[in-house]
């Protein structure tokens, strides 16, 4: 592995955790003026990498993902500097208790460790990444998609310059460049405390398959919205334009609508009109096909993270038919429901198993930053450890302490 040293990075780990939170936040705010320093210079390179993903003729939602421009520069440099407000808790007495011996015992909060950090097209997460490690304490190396290789070469270099200037271990975060050493690295159990694989299902697939290191998820998004008898009808709809309009590329981004039968007819027609006149492709079960006139959808659409202006609609017959849909086609992401009827809303947050529920508000609230966590790895859409946006308390684990005056068994 030409580029990664393992020793170093370890020894970067244990530097940094002796680093207080004012130190570590210093490295955001150097981070901060070092790339609106440089801000032209990374809009030239993404521009190179966004032509070249055009020439290979990659998809429309995976070009929007990996452009960078000017506002979202300065959206990350806000990022940073926000971010000195959040605690990522470290040293903090998550339990402590006095044995019938008097040894006291402390669970203490810690950093993980090493985490390589493995994903694709947005080239943003370089930054999330370094700025969330080393805010908690964690040391990283970073391998982002080939896609956007320039890019991320440049934004490596203001990480670089940001370590110098807050005099942080160089080591502390690592670029690799090629998959030969990532396959290599994944075997690494000894070295590495943690893997965490953010982008298509292709990908977090093999990373599982190959890594002997524990391995955070995040593939399959999109989300479906439950349209209950008893909801708001006008809320239902601002609520299903926001999730598929604000940005479809987005993995919070709604993929079918459920509507309840009761009120299928009179709420249908007006919004797959306003879903059309926002040039979102409608498709539809055989009761909304035939009441408005869209594409029938097949078995599949069901199960479709679509990423683009095009959603799914059926039409269910109760709060139960609902949520057996759900379960079946959920990728575990983001689910939501809009309805008053309370004991509706209990039975769909008891009942329906994924990373977020949302009641009566847009899917596309699924995130770090909107959260308050200041950014996120990623949407963890697994079980152990953490689940839903990735960010600083998610980004620890911890240590007992035992402290006695000599004490024995």
């Amino acid at each position: 592995m030409k580029n990664i040293n393992l020793t170093n990075i370890k020894k970067a780990f244990i530097d940094l955790s002796q680093k207080t939170e004012q130190e570590r936040n210093k490295f955001l705010v150097c981070l901060a003026n070092v790339i609106d320093g440089r801000m032209e210079e990374i809009i030239r390179a993404n521009q190179r990498d966004v032509k070249k993903a055009k020439e290979n003729k990659l998809s429309d939602a995976f070009i929007e993902r990996l452009v960078l421009d000017e506002l979202g520069i300065k959206k990350i440099s806000t990022k940073l500097i926000n971010m000195q407000n959040l605690s990522a808790d470290l040293g903090e007495i998550m339990e402590q208790r006095e044995l019938e011996n008097e040894v006291v015992i402390k669970k203490i909060r810690t950093a993980i460790g090493t985490i390589a950090v493995i994903y694709e097209s947005r080239p943003e997460v370089t930054i999330d990444v370094a700025a969330l490690c080393i805010k908690s304490g964690n040391v990283a190396i970073l391998k982002g998609g080939t896609e956007a290789v320039l890019t991320n070469k440049i934004l490596y270099g203001c990480i670089k310059e940001a370590l110098k200037r807050s005099k942080i271990n160089a080591s502390a975060i690592t670029l690799v460049i090629t998959r030969d050493e990532i396959s290599t690295l994944l075997n690494q159990s000894s070295s590495l405390d943690l893997v965490i694989a953010r982008g298509g299902y292709e990908l977090v697939k093999a990373v599982i398959a190959q890594s002997k290191v524990p391995v955070l998820a995040h593939s399959a998004g999109g989300s479906r919205i439950y349209i209950d008898k008893s909801a708001d009808l006008a809320m239902a709809e601002q609520i299903i334009v926001n999730a598929k309009i604000s940005k479809p590329s987005a993995c919070n981004s709604v993929d079918t609508i459920l509507v309840h039968k009761a009120i299928a007819k009179s709420f249908l027609t007006k919004l797959t009109t306003k879903l059309k006149t926002l040039d979102v492709e409608v498709l539809g079960d055989e009761y909304t096909s035939k009441l408005t006139g869209v594409k029938w959808a097949n078995e599949s659409a069901w199960d479709t993270e679509f990423l683009d202006l095009c959603l799914g609609i059926k039409v269910v017959s109760n709060i139960e038919e609902a949520v057996d849909f759900i379960n079946i086609h959920t990728k575990n992401h983001s689910e939501a429901i809009v309805a008053k009827d309370q004991k509706v809303i209990e039975k769909f947050t008891k009942q329906i198993d994924t990373a977020a529920i949302f009641i009566n508000c847009s899917t596309r609230l699924h995130d770090g930053y909107v959260f308050g966590l200041g950014s996120e790895m990623g949407i963890s859409t697994g079980k152990l450890h953490a689940r839903g946006p990735v960010g600083l308390k998610e980004l620890t684990t911890y240590k007992w302490e035992v402290y006695g005056n000599g004490q024995i068994r």
